[in-house]
C-alpha cells in the first residue's frame, strides 16, 4: 500500500479536526458559522536578501469556521489552498519561485457592531500554519537565456507566519447568513531556505478575500441572554 506523504497526512488530519470541531460546537452556547471564501494574493519576500524582487499575483480559496464567543469576540480558523512566491534576480541569475501551500490560519476576530447590528467592522490577527504541497523553482541565466539547475532540496516544506488584517461583515436579516470582506498582511517567521548558511528570504503576502458565512445552531443574539 502506498504511504501518504507528510503533507497529505497534515491535510487529512487538519480536515478531520476541522470537521470534528464544527460538529462539536454546532450546538454550543455561542454563534457558529461556516462557509467558503476566496480571493486575490500578492506575494513576495522580505529579509536581508530581499532585493530585486518582482511580486507574484495569484488566487486562493477554501473554507472558514467562525465561533462567536461574545458579541465582539470570535475565533476564526480556516483551511486554504494558496500559491506563494516571487521572481528573484541575483546578479545574472533570475529565479522564478512558485510554491503551493495548504494553510491553516487560526485568527482572533474583534467585531464592532454598527448600523443596527447589520454592519460589523472587524480586525483579525493570529498565526498561520502552512504546509507545502507543490513547488515550481526555475533558474535562468539572464545573459544567455539558458536554464540553470535549481536546488530545491533546501526549500522549507512548512512555514509559520503571522497575520494581521481588517474588514467588514454584513449581516443579512434573520442573522442566518453574513457576507465578509477582508484584507490581510502576512509575514513569515522562517527563511524560505532550510539551510541557515544561505540566502535569507521570508514569505510576505497581501491578501484580499470575500466569503459567505452560514449560521448553524444558536444565533449570535443568544450571547446576550
Amino acid at each position: 500500500m502506498k504511504k501518504l506523504s507528510f503533507t497529505k497526512r497534515i491535510v487529512a488530519v487538519s480536515i478531520m479536526l476541522f470537521l470534528l470541531t464544527a460538529s462539536h460546537f454546532a450546538n454550543a452556547q455561542f454563534g457558529f458559522s461556516v462557509g467558503p471564501k476566496g480571493g486575490l494574493a500578492i506575494t513576495s519576500f522580505r529579509g536581508a536578501d530581499a532585493d530585486n524582487i518582482d511580486s507574484r499575483t495569484s488566487w486562493f480559496g477554501g473554507v472558514f469556521l467562525n465561533f462567536q464567543l461574545a458579541p465582539v469576540i470570535a475565533i476564526q480558523p480556516e483551511l486554504l489552498l494558496t500559491e506563494r512566491g516571487a521572481d528573484v534576480t541575483t546578479g545574472n541569475v533570475r529565479d522564478n519561485i512558485s510554491i503551493n501551500y495548504f494553510e491553516v490560519p487560526v485568527l482572533a476576530k474583534l467585531r464592532l457592531p454598527l448600523a443596527n447590528e447589520i454592519i460589523f467592522p472587524h480586525i483579525l490577527f493570529g498565526p498561520n500554519f502552512a504546509f507545502r504541497t507543490d513547488l515550481d523553482f526555475q533558474s535562468t541565466d539572464t545573459q544567455s537565456g539558458l536554464a540553470l539547475e535549481a536546488n530545491t532540496d533546501d526549500v522549507r516544506k512548512s512555514d509559520i507566519s503571522g497575520l494581521v488584517g481588517a474588514g467588514i461583515d454584513i449581516q443579512t436579516p434573520g442573522n442566518g447568513v453574513f457576507f465578509t470582506i477582508d484584507g490581510r498582511y502576512g509575514f513569515g517567521f522562517s527563511d524560505l531556505n532550510d539551510n541557515d548558511n544561505t540566502v535569507s528570504l521570508k514569505h510576505r503576502a497581501w491578501t484580499f478575500a470575500v466569503g459567505v458565512g452560514f449560521r448553524i445552531g444558536n444565533r449570535s443574539d443568544d450571547l446576550d441572554d
